[in-house]
């Protein structure tokens, strides 16, 4: 379990045998183990192939958590929740968001490259999202600390193993930043489409 700063709150992380029988990541009252709210996104264990979770950050008032799963080429999870008095007041899938902005924004700007990279990299699974990895990063990462306004910072390639003879027609790399404000609200500040 990982613990707020004021020792209120933690997530449960289910071990192997739960985590396999699809148990979710809890974020909970410690005191009385209620549950307050179910971590969207893909859930997370210790010892997971290629990843695990991230070490969680909170705010210093423990009102605001930024859970983290680590993946191969991005995270399995990237949620943003909000408490107020022992309540969650939203909860935010950053990684899903980020990334179905930056795919759009790809998508209307290069819809040529974009269809060609969906189609060459059909079937590789999850970790490419239409055909493309999508790893998504926040302000702070090497703090354990969150706060708002939280700036988040989506790249997108769809040639992440940087293949020689990987098709220029399907080559499409491009960078989104965002922000959250207090509202839980995600607004994108800039896209930028690669040469």
């Amino acid at each position: 379990m990982t613990l707020s700063p004021d020792k209120r709150f933690g997530v449960l992380v289910p071990d192997e045998q739960r985590y396999d029988a699809g148990e979710k990541n809890k974020l909970v009252e410690v005191s009385t183990g209620r549950v307050l709210a179910i971590i969207i996104g893909e859930p997370g264990t210790e010892r997971m192939n290629h990843g695990g979770v991230s070490p969680a950050r909170w705010s210093a008032d423990s009102s605001l958590l930024l859970w983290r799963v680590d993946g191969k080429w991005s995270p399995r999870a990237l949620v943003l929740i909000q408490l107020n008095d022992g309540k969650v007041q939203w909860q935010l899938d950053l990684l899903k968001t980020a990334q179905q902005e930056i795919l759009a924004r790809a998508r209307k700007a290069a819809p040529k490259k974009y269809a060609a990279a969906k189609k060459q990299n059909a079937g590789n699974g999850s970790a490419y999202p239409d055909g493309f990895t999508v790893d998504v990063t926040t302000d702070g990462e090497d703090t354990t600390s969150v706060d708002l306004p939280l700036r988040v910072h989506a790249t997108l390639t769809s040639n992440p193993k940087e293949i020689e003879d990987f098709s220029k027609d399907a080559q499409l790399d491009a960078t989104l930043e965002g922000e959250v404000g207090a509202d839980g609200k995600f607004k994108v500040v800039s896209f930028d489409l690669q040469p």
